[in-house]
């Protein structure tokens, strides 16, 4: 059996709880998160206050109290069942209906009994409850709402006595305590409910956040994609005076693809890309982009270091090794043509929807020239590249190239690192 992770049954139970038919639903056309939590407070407040409602009532009939009382706690009990259903009828409908049948129920008991019940606690509980279903979304109905909450208790008090006689004294006195002790409940609980939905939205949007990160961490250098994110900086383009550029090519690939059903040209190119992506990351560099079967990494950029050179130099010799590991699903060997080059460079971030990070400047020309007019199974390099490395790596003499778009090449093959830097 698969081990689930923790807390995989809490958040099973939650989500059940959310979806359940009583609580959630959708109304046509307010899919929204906001109407989806406004939906669910309004039903988890209708249930509970019919349950308020029906315990009163049954309190009452055996309690001996008054008999209107008995009918018009049923009745609301009734009523607060229908209230989510709602929904049907426009978005609104619930909260609305929610909110004109606590205050006629309040307002007719209150009435009924006197303000000594304590009844006018609910609308404390009420006002505190309104903002978290509509939101600001809809600013003047929610302030007229809340509004209204503080209006009535303002009215009633001042217009109803305390105790109008119908009710014993016993039960004014424990009908205040137990409404004040539910009413604050019952705020405490819509309060604490819409704190959570809050932080939910809040973990939501933090989750949101480290997936869009990782995205672009993907397809840009972290530090590139932090500037990107940051208003101060709405374009990205630096020039580097010195940096190495390495280009790798798979010698023969059109050849080679046209043997391989194309399942099998993709899981060959992805455990070789995958290999070596895993290699730039290992030496520290920076790859810029694979283009069919070329390969494309820079050193020094777009985070500059003195040995770029070196290490990039490094990170070739290990390419070459890990592509004579991986094979085709034939156990072909893959034949690589590396080109190394250094100088000056202008790096940026091009495009507006799918945009990407590239490298430009003659050195990036003659990385590729290196690559193109190299050997298979070699890693090709200029005069300048070898001179600046002959005393940490060994080379091999090629001799002249014809370089397309520039003057023929004195060429070098990066053959080891020496085991001794100090010997030439």
């Amino acid at each position: 059996m698969a081990l689930q992770p923790q807390g995989f049954d809490r958040d099973r139970a939650a989500d059940r709880t959310r979806h359940h038919p009583l609580i959630h639903w959708r109304a046509p056309g307010t899919t929204t998160p906001l109407v989806e939590r406004g939906h669910r407070l309004i039903a988890l407040a209708s249930y509970a206050a019919a349950t308020v409602s029906l315990g009163f009532g049954i309190a009452s009939f055996l309690l001996d109290g008054p008999p209107q009382v008995r009918v018009v706690n049923l009745m609301v009990t009734l009523v607060f069942l229908v209230v989510p259903q709602l929904h049907r009828i426009a978005a609104l409908a619930p909260a609305l209906g929610f909110v004109a049948v606590a205050t006629a129920t309040l307002g007719t008991l209150c009435i009924q009994l006197g303000t000594d019940t304590g009844l006018l606690f609910y609308f404390f509980a009420m006002a505190a409850g309104i903002p978290m279903v509509l939101g600001i979304g809809k600013l003047g109905l929610t302030i007229g709402l809340v509004a209204l909450c503080p209006l009535s208790v303002t009215v009633l008090n001042f217009t109803v006595p305390g105790d109008t006689g119908v009710a014993p004294g016993w039960l004014l006195s424990g009908g205040f305590v137990v409404n004040a002790v539910v009413a604050g409940g019952l705020g405490a609980a819509v309060m604490g409910y819409g704190l959570y939905q809050i932080q939910q939205a809040e973990l939501t949007l933090d989750q949101a956040h480290r997936r869009s990160q990782a995205l672009l961490d993907n397809i840009l250098p972290r530090s590139v994609s932090e500037r990107l994110q940051d208003p101060a900086h709405p374009e990205i383009a630096d020039g580097y005076d010195d940096a190495s550029i390495l280009f790798a090519d798979i010698a023969g690939f059109t050849a080679m693809s046209s043997r391989l059903s194309p399942q099998e040209v993709v899981a060959f190119l992805d455990r070789l890309y995958s290999a070596l992506d895993a290699l730039v990351e290992r030496h520290g560099l920076e790859k810029i982009k694979t283009t069919g079967d070329a390969y494309l990494v820079v050193s020094g950029v777009p985070e500059p270091r003195h040995d770029h050179l070196t290490a990039l130099a490094r990170f070739a010799l290990d390419m070459r090794r890990e592509c004579g590991q991986v094979r085709t699903a034939q156990g072909a060997q893959v034949p690589m043509r590396i080109g190394l080059a250094c100088g000056p460079v202008v790096a940026g971030v091009v495009g507006s929807t799918k945009f990407f990070y590239d490298v430009w400047g003659d050195a990036v020309n003659l990385a590729s020239r290196m690559e193109s007019t190299g050997v298979p199974g070699k890693i090709q390099v200029p005069q300048d590249v070898r001179d600046r490395l002959a005393d940490r790596f060994v080379f091999t003499e090629r001799g002249v190239v014809e370089v397309k778009g520039k003057q023929p090449q004195h060429t070098w093959f990066l053959e080891s690192e020496r085991a001794d830097p100090a010997a030439r």
